[in-house]
């Protein structure tokens, strides 16, 4: 691949990242507001699928923007909210430390890059 042509790919991704960063923040803002249900309600399905959807959606789409960490972050908060058990208190740390990390590695990608 030419200089250019990885010039052109580099623009256009650092381009679909300005335009999707709303939508994954969007959905980490999920992910808190379902981490906040569940930490009120361990049981609460509702709080927990919504979670599941949105840490699905994160796993898939974050290593296309060069953060493999936040879909390996993303895939183990979605492994963790498939369970039907209600979460314990440990349970509930680690999905925060977990939601705490993803948003770190968001941050990380900046607004434009």
């Amino acid at each position: 691949m030419t200089g250019d042509a990885a010039a052109k790919i580099a623009a256009r991704l650092a381009e679909l990242w300005r335009t999707s960063r709303p939508t994954i923040l969007e959905r980490m803002a999920i992910l808190h507001d379902a981490c906040d249900s569940l930490t009120r309600n361990p049981s609460d399905g509702e709080a927990r699928t919504q979670g599941l959807e949105a840490a699905h959606k994160l796993s898939g789409v974050l290593g296309v923007f060069g953060l493999p960490r936040g879909s390996e972050l993303a895939s183990s908060i979605e492994f963790q909210l498939q369970s039907d058990l209600p979460l314990t208190s440990e349970d509930l740390s680690t999905l925060r430390n977990r939601i705490a990390q993803l948003d770190s590695v968001i941050a990380s990608r900046g607004e434009s890059q």
